[in-house]
This record gives structure tokens, C-alpha cells and sequence, in this order.
């Protein structure tokens, strides 16, 4: 099997299967409804595919194809902290599901029980989300009042990535919940310039 075809099947399993798991999980999904995880997924995942600047009417229209009827203003409804919640826990399976690098043979790093890297990225966003993503702040009068962290960790010796932790802009990376997750006993660390 290609590369491309193992792609492929993985991310069916993370849009449907691991989708509604994950939607009861986070409590986007409390009792069953016409919108199912998957089919919220995979409306905004294709919709946005398709036309990265597709309006709520159009997703809806994507709804629909994929068999699921809703109105605009329901769909929007369905936009809630639990749905957050929700597209991070898939962004996050569809990472570590798909997303792995060959294991590096080097005798030496077979050493330890893991060769950890971790790194993390800032992205600034509009200032309407600094409620949610707080961020530094800086010199500039607009868009420096929001931004959001993405932390990731790559062990070397299996080609395993987890993450992307998200967190606030302004959040110490030490106190990260990728710092937080123990790391097996007997490996090494190295934090890129962020950690």
C-alpha cells in the first residue's frame, strides 16, 4: 500500500469513526441529532476544501450534500466552545494518526527511550478572539491583542508527532500541557527556541 492510499484510510477513520467518538467525548454530541460529529467535520473539512472562504450559507449547502439538511442559522448555532473543543481533539488525532516521520537509525539515539523533540509556533489573530486566545500585545494598535500557541513533539526513534497542544499566545510554554505529559523514563529532551 502507498503512502497516499494509507493517508487516505486513515483520515476516513479520523473524519468518521474516531469524529463521533471524539464529539461525544468533548460533549459537542450529547444525544443523537441529525448532525452527527463526522457529518459536522466533514461539512466544514470538504466545504472549506472546496472554497476556503465559503460563506455559513454555502456550508450548509456542503451539509446537505453530504446528506445532512440544515439551514444556514442551524449550522451556525452548531459554532459553540464545545464544537471548539471538538476540532481540536480531531486537528489532533488527524496529526498523530497521520502525520509520522520514518524512525531515525543512529545507534546512538537507540540509547535512550525516546528522543524527544518539542518545538512550538505563534500565530497572531484577529483582537475579537482575545477572549479565547489572549495574547502579548505588542506595538502595533490592531492584532496584537489575540494569538494562539502550537506546540508539537517529535520522538525521533519511533517518527511519532503529538500534537499540536494549543494554548494562548500569552501562555508560558512551561506550563504547557505538552511540558505537562511525562516523558518515559531513560529519554531525551531537546526543546527547540519556544520551550
Amino acid at each position: 500500500m502507498d503512502i497516499l492510499s494509507k493517508i487516505t484510510d486513515a483520515m476516513q477513520v479520523v473524519l468518521s469513526e474516531t469524529a463521533n467518538a471524539i464529539a461525544r467525548k468533548t460533549g459537542f454530541i450529547k444525544r443523537l441529532k441529525k448532525l452527527s460529529g463526522s457529518a459536522f467535520v466533514q461539512t466544514l473539512v470538504f466545504g472549506w476544501l472546496d472554497n476556503p472562504d465559503s460563506t455559513i450559507e454555502e456550508l450548509a449547502q456542503t451539509a446537505t450534500a453530504l446528506g445532512v439538511p440544515i439551514t444556514p442559522q442551524g449550522l451556525d448555532k452548531r459554532f459553540t466552545p464545545d464544537a471548539a473543543k471538538f476540532l481540536q481533539g480531531i486537528l489532533e488525532s488527524a496529526v498523530s494518526t497521520v502525520i509520522a516521520a520514518e524512525p531515525v537509525a543512529i545507534p546512538i539515539l537507540q540509547r535512550f527511550n525516546g528522543v524527544f523533540i518539542q518545538d512550538g509556533s505563534t500565530v497572531t489573530l484577529p483582537d475579537t478572539l482575545a477572549t479565547i486566545w489572549s495574547g502579548c500585545g505588542g506595538s502595533s494598535p490592531k492584532n496584537t491583542s489575540s494569538s494562539v500557541k502550537a506546540l508539537i513533539r517529535l520522538d525521533l526513534n519511533t517518527g511519532k508527532l503529538a500534537g499540536p497542544y494549543l494554548q494562548s499566545g500569552r501562555k508560558s510554554d512551561q506550563n504547557s500541557q505538552l511540558r505537562a505529559e511525562p516523558l518515559p523514563k531513560g529519554s531525551l529532551q531537546v526543546l527547540g527556541e519556544f520551550m
